[in-house]
């Protein structure tokens, strides 16, 4: 992999140097921005500046640009192969023991959310979209005799958002098997949901999951494509269909202005002092945070139970070495177990993951096994 993507980034280079009439550091923020807008003169519209006073030139700023001049969707490449090449396919071949196998490092206090993050490497973040994905994904192989299995909560903020909000449509929906992202598009765009487009159904999955996180007009309009006004319109739509979704995200930025923290169902707490900011900035952001780490949180602390009670499981049955618990990636946890164990062992699994906690919903589990990671079915 290293060789093959060296091979294509070189090539990458070179074409980027010819398009821009000589070579520069493609790692310096400073000397691309000078080639891009004042060598090339491509128009600076639309374009952000630095805090510092630079101009910008982050993935979100060349792509929106990326129709100016053939140089920027080669840039944007080559920093793609460039971080995979740096950040994982070396760094993997380095970090491997004896055995072959690496090992991360589950840090407890990295996240406000109370999710566990992973360093040294970052197991979590190794790329699950986009053409090396599978490849990159593919180096992770189960030891013989063993397959790898992830289970992975379905939708599972939205089925906490549901349940802490006490929304009657979003409870209905999950509770009869009802595609949530067609029930969103068919509210929204006031059409019966067998009217609903693919398109239509996309603009509700990024609405659904964008509320959770509090996202506003400007951050829709540029995830779904749309104008601000429409984005803005969409999220009106949104809130008045679900009204209690609304009800509980006002009433719990209330409660975290006078009180100064949030809590989780379970007890979690996170400080939010600025949300009583006199600076609106400070205060919308503390707000968002207010209305994510409730979803989240609780989220976090039902998947920290449910290895606690697989753990439990597997030592009850003298499992250890059979079935092995390897990763936690957000939703879903990744276990490689003994082929002959893997029916058995799933059953155990999904019971323990579906019912280590009540919501107001059932709690939904997807199973996935293959040779290795970049094939998981």
């Amino acid at each position: 992999m290293d060789r093959s993507l060296e091979k294509k980034i070189s090539a990458l280079v070179k074409d980027i140097y010819r398009l821009a009439g000589g070579p520069f550091n493609l790692n310096s923020p400073k000397q691309l921005g000078q080639m891009l807008f004042e060598k090339l003169g491509m128009s600076m519209e639309g374009v952000r500046k630095t805090p510092g006073g630079a101009v910008s030139t982050n993935a979100e700023t060349l792509q929106a640009i990326r129709e100016r001049h053939p140089i920027v969707p080669k840039i944007l490449s080559y920093r793609e192969l460039f971080k995979l090449q740096s950040t994982y396919v070396r760094p993997l071949g380095q970090l491997q023991d004896a055995q072959h196998r690496v090992h991360t490092n589950y840090i407890q206090t990295g996240t406000s959310t109370g999710r566990l993050s992973s360093r040294d490497p970052n197991l979590q973040n190794i790329p699950s979209e986009g053409e090396w994905a599978p490849k990159v994904r593919g180096v992770f192989v189960a030891d013989r005799g063993y397959e790898l299995v992830s289970f992975d909560y379905s939708q599972m903020e939205l089925r906490v958002l549901a349940s802490i909000s006490g929304d009657p449509k979003m409870i209905e929906a999950f509770n009869n098997d009802v595609d949530i992202h067609r029930l969103t598009a068919a509210n929204v765009f006031n059409v019966p949901p067998d009217k609903v487009t693919p398109e239509m159904r996309r603009l509700a999955k990024v609405l659904n999951f964008g509320v959770v996180y509090g996202m506003g007009a400007v951050a829709f309009s540029k995830v779904s494509g749309l104008s601000f006004a429409d984005a803005r319109k969409f999220i009106t739509e949104y809130l008045e269909d679900f009204a209690k979704v609304r009800e509980w995200q006002e009433k719990t930025k209330a409660e975290t202005r006078k009180r100064g923290y949030v809590t989780t169902l379970t007890g979690r707490r996170r400080w939010l002092l600025h949300a009583a900011s006199l600076f609106r900035g400070e205060a919308a952001e503390a707000e968002r945070a207010a209305i994510n780490m409730p979803v989240q949180g609780l989220e976090a602390d039902i998947l920290k139970m449910a290895m606690i009670r697989v753990d439990e499981e597997i030592r009850k049955r003298k499992w250890d070495g059979k079935v092995r618990m390897l990763l936690t990636i957000h939703d879903e946890l990744l276990f490689e177990i003994k082929k002959d164990m893997i029916a058995e062992a799933s059953r155990v699994i999904h019971k323990a993951m579906e019912h280590v906690y009540e919501l107001e919903v059932p709690i939904v589990v997807a199973e996935k096994k293959g040779k290795n990671w970049g094939v998981l079915k």
